[in-house]
């Protein structure tokens, strides 16, 4: 699911050149290890399931599980995707709410969300693929506040 901006002016876009036009927004897989990053948090419906994205923008690598590995650069970005109808997107949403939940001292997950937007924490990530092997995503498997 996308946004879509209600105030854009189709023809004046359209009246443009191909260089006004914005890029596509580049989004990162990060590399296995420990990444001090900004979070903020979105809800949206993905294919009908109910979600929670949590989006990320790095600020520096803190470690990493792999030598070879580049750590990020500041500035780039990645999500993760956590659909809340089955047992395994909750579960992951809620050891990244617990732990926001203990910092913050909120207690229900709305509120939790929205006292973690713009927080700085370290995530400490595993690349995951699909099951084809054919794509990498960005898990996060613990944050620390």
């Amino acid at each position: 699911m996308s946004e879509t901006n209600s105030n854009v002016d189709l023809d004046s876009i359209l009246d443009s050149s191909i260089d006004d036009l914005a890029d596509l927004p580049e989004f990162a897989v990060y590399p296995n290890g420990v990444h001090r990053v900004i979070i903020n948090f979105e809800k949206k419906e993905v294919n009908k399931h109910p979600s929670v994205e949590m989006k990320m923008k790095a600020l520096e690598t803190v470690e990493l599980a792999n030598a070879g590995d580049t750590p990020l650069e500041a500035g780039t970005e990645a999500s993760v995707l956590y659909m809340l109808d089955n047992e395994f997107g909750q579960g992951s949403f809620k050891a990244i709410m617990k732990t926001l939940g203990e910092a913050t001292g909120a207690g229900k997950i709305s509120e939790i969300m929205e006292a973690a937007q713009g927080m700085e924490v370290q995530v400490v990530c595993k690349v995951r693929q699909n099951k084809d092997k054919t794509q990498s995503y960005t898990g996060v498997t613990k944050i620390i506040v």
